[in-house]
């Protein structure tokens, strides 16, 4: 079978290697779909130090389609998105365990838009960390992939105004699209933006989408004392150990409480994820830019990582034949 190896920073190579068997609580599933993730990003520009990486890291983000299980659990031909596997899945089979290591999907919804359900899940787990969000003023800083789906839930939710903070013009007018009230451009002053809307009252929620020193540097002058922070960008982009400057001080005179967020429990989060996306309260159509043939991931993640403003890319989905 083929899998696709990343042989060393920004180089990806398509191998031939052993197709796996399944064998006592594991099933074969044929992938359909794989979903480049931001956190793909630091593997794949560098900062990283194992070259090469396994064949099929490092991708997480999938569904495909039972093709044997021994147990019987699943039928052979039934969609799954994965949550538990045995290796990368930017390859054509992987192992995934029959109890509880998949949600059963429809099959009468395109396949990119029910495998958006993943990142919406660890976006869902973070509300379970916070209260009331109705009437709440909120600013979302960064409008990749992630930041969209919480201008949406913010939106479902419902928060009065969600202030999308981006310097990419295109991600702002989906912002738009996906439930944000106001658009604001990194390059302006954010903080004398969110003041404009709020009236001086300043964020009663922040939410951290980003995972770079700047957006968290940004965070004290557009809260209110008090606020709450949700830390979901995961701060690898710049460092490999995570490490970010922030100015403490700032933080702490404005007695921010900050939650941390990475999640999720795919059992708890997936779930009413896909109930949303089945249902229609949100259209996860906007943020899903690109679908490209597997044998193109070189091409998707120089589009996702490298160059994305020319291609206007937001979330890159590879397609198996």
């Amino acid at each position: 079978m083929r899998a696709a190896q990343l042989v060393a920073p920004r180089r990806w190579e398509i191998i031939e290697t052993d197709k796996p068997q399944p064998v006592g609580d594991q099933m074969l599933v044929r992938m359909e779909r794989v979903a480049v993730c931001g956190s793909d990003k630091p593997p794949f520009c560098g900062p990283h130090k194992h070259y090469p990486q396994p064949p099929g890291a490092t991708g997480h983000e999938g569904l495909g389609v039972v093709e044997a299980c021994p147990s019987g659990r699943y039928r052979a031909g039934e969609r799954v998105l994965l949550w538990g596997f045995d290796r990368g899945l930017f390859q054509e089979y992987v192992l995934a365990k029959d109890d509880g290591g998949c949600i059963r999907l429809p099959g009468d919804l395109p396949e990119e838009k029910v495998l958006m359900s993943q990142l919406l899940g660890t976006v869902i787990h973070s509300f379970y960390k916070l209260g009331n969000i109705i009437d709440q003023d909120v600013v979302v800083i960064g409008q990749g992939p992630v930041g969209l789906l919480f201008d949406a839930v913010l939106r479902n939710l419902g928060a009065r105004r969600i202030m999308a903070i981006d310097p990419l013009a295109y991600r702002l007018e989906v912002a738009g699209q996906m439930g944000a009230t106001h658009a604001i451009n990194l390059a302006e002053d954010p903080a004398a933006a969110v003041a404009a809307i709020t009236g001086g009252a300043m964020a009663d929620l922040a939410v951290e989408a980003a995972g770079v020193s700047q957006s968290f540097g940004l965070i004290p002058a557009l809260c209110r004392r008090n606020a709450q922070v949700i830390c979901f960008g995961v701060p690898d982009k710049e460092h490999v150990e995570g490490l970010v400057t922030v100015r403490m001080l700032d933080l702490l005179r404005q007695e921010l409480r900050l939650i941390f967020s990475i999640g999720p429990n795919p059992a708890r989060d997936y779930r009413p994820a896909l109930d949303w996306i089945v249902q229609g309260r949100i259209d996860v159509t906007p943020i899903v830019s690109h679908v490209l043939p597997f044998a193109e991931i070189q091409r998707a993640f120089a589009m996702a990582f490298d160059d994305p403003e020319p291609h206007q890319a937001l979330k890159v989905v590879l397609k198996f034949p």
